[in-house]
């Protein structure tokens, strides 16, 4: 959800881009005024998010509600969490949600700046972990539900000009730097007889002690969420020339 939020407020930078993005979706003319010129991009991100929940093929951008994710791959060695996941299927509901709290953007240094409110996330999908969480063993194969509220997203992201192979001008992100904080949650792990003891064990662990979990789990979530926010900002991107975006 982080890398659709801060995509959409960066394009929102751009001057000549919008015959490709939906209707509705206006100029933000340039102003000395930063307070102006950040409501009117909070105006056209308010408008543009109803058509990210659905999708915009002509920015190569998927539904963002729910947010698929054929694959995913988490492998950390942290002093209080050591894991290897490989997760498939994943669906996560409610990322259109998003109450925007703060937002900054500057079109000539091409950066953006949003605090974002999620009040609800279910995410579902399946999984196959090993490792250990503190002194708790995890290992398993199954399914797995959550529940997550409250979730307060940071996002900075910085733009930069380049040249592709057929020597055309286009917007890369330079950088892309998140911050999240889980409120609170709880999840359900299905697995089959063999796994049962230690997926219940998992989840009544997390389910008793949420903060702790995602305090120590935090680093993961936040460089998991860089990570998929770079693939689908650089998928958008390439749909766009550089004379588009800032002509």
């Amino acid at each position: 959800m982080s890398g659709y939020i801060a995509l959409a407020a960066f394009l929102c930078l751009a001057q000549t881009a919008f015959a490709k993005l939906p209707p509705g979706v206006t100029v933000c003319p340039r102003s000395d005024k930063p307070n102006e010129y950040n409501k009117c991009v909070l105006k056209q991100l308010e408008i543009l998010t109803p058509h990210l929940a659905k999708g915009i093929p002509a920015m190569k951008l998927p539904a963002l509600d729910p947010l698929l994710l054929p694959s995913l791959t988490v492998d950390r060695n942290l002093e209080a969490l050591k894991i290897k996941a490989n997760m498939s299927s994943i669906q996560v509901f409610g990322g259109s949600s998003y109450i925007i709290d703060e937002l900054k953007a500057d079109p000539n240094e091409l950066t953006a700046f949003l605090k974002v409110q999620i009040p609800h996330l279910h995410v579902k999908g399946n999984y196959d972990v090993q490792g250990r969480l503190l002194l708790l063993p995890l290992s398993g194969v199954g399914s797995f539900k959550g529940n997550f509220t409250n979730t307060e997203v940071r996002v900075s992201a910085r733009g930069k000009e380049v040249t592709d192979k057929n020597g055309v001008g286009r917007i890369e992100i330079d950088k892309l730097q998140t911050k999240i904080r889980v409120g609170d949650g709880n999840i359900k792990l299905k697995a089959p007889p063999s796994h049962t003891v230690t997926a219940d064990a998992a989840a009544n662990f997390f389910n008793s002690n949420p903060r702790l979990v995602l305090d120590i789990a935090s680093p993961i979530i936040e460089d998991t969420a860089a990570t998929v926010s770079r693939a689908l900002v650089a998928r958008a991107l390439s749909a766009f020339t550089k004379e588009e975006l800032v002509p």
